[in-house]
């Protein structure tokens, strides 16, 4: 038979255990604030760091592909800025509009993105459990490998999608991917590259770009 003081320091641990869950959820966004500049460190201790768009990265970006023709380079390397730069802008239609806040971390042959996501556009159908439970805007994040898919064009296929700090099953991450991102299919995205770029390869130091094979 248990003794009186066992059972008393069980219940003790599992309401202690229930507690730290509890403060862990109601302070979850002050805690991912304060752990970002580790993981960042993390990040650029492995050579990767978040990149985020600009204006100004995006113009060495173009610079950069402009060699592949004028310089007859066969290849150049974009950093983590202009790759976040250029996935930016080549989603498909009028996904921009969706996503705001953008960064991205590139890892050996796939890319990490997080933004904030406009949950407001989809359907209670399309949320199944999550709706009404959400607001707004959302940050998420989405991983998945970037391949080439002939000249001037990629596909990021979405593998996992994390919102509210749970990561959705894969059928929920396509479902959610394919209603807020317009050409979306099975959760693959398709990404226009600029004119000129033959193929691409991803690592975590940078976005390797080719140069398209004369016709």
């Amino acid at each position: 038979m248990m003794q009186p003081w066992t059972l008393f320091f069980r219940l003790l641990g599992i309401l202690l255990l229930a507690a730290l869950l509890s403060g862990a959820w109601l302070f979850r966004h002050e805690i991912a604030r304060r752990m970002r500049p580790q993981v960042e460190r993390v990040h650029e201790a492995f050579g990767s760091r978040a990149g985020v768009p600009s204006a100004e990265a995006m113009a060495r970006a173009l610079d950069k592909v402009d060699s592949l023709q004028g310089w007859g380079a066969d290849s150049v390397v974009v950093d983590a800025d202009e790759a976040a730069s250029l996935l930016a802008k080549g989603l498909p239609g009028s996904a921009s509009q969706h996503l705001d806040s953008l960064s991205v971390v590139l890892g050996e042959g796939s890319v990490d993105v997080t933004a904030r996501l406009e949950t407001a556009q989809f359907t209670p159908e399309v949320l199944g459990p999550l709706a009404g439970a959400l607001d707004p805007w959302e940050r998420v994040a989405l991983a998945g490998p970037v391949t080439t898919a002939g000249a001037g064009k990629a596909v990021w296929r979405v593998r996992a999608l994390t919102l509210r700090g749970i990561r959705l099953p894969e059928p929920a991450s396509h479902r959610l991917v394919d209603a807020g991102l317009p050409g979306a299919s099975d959760g693959a995205i398709p990404l226009t590259l600029p004119e000129g770029v033959g193929g691409l390869r991803v690592r975590p130091s940078g976005i390797a770009l080719y140069r398209k094979a004369a016709s």
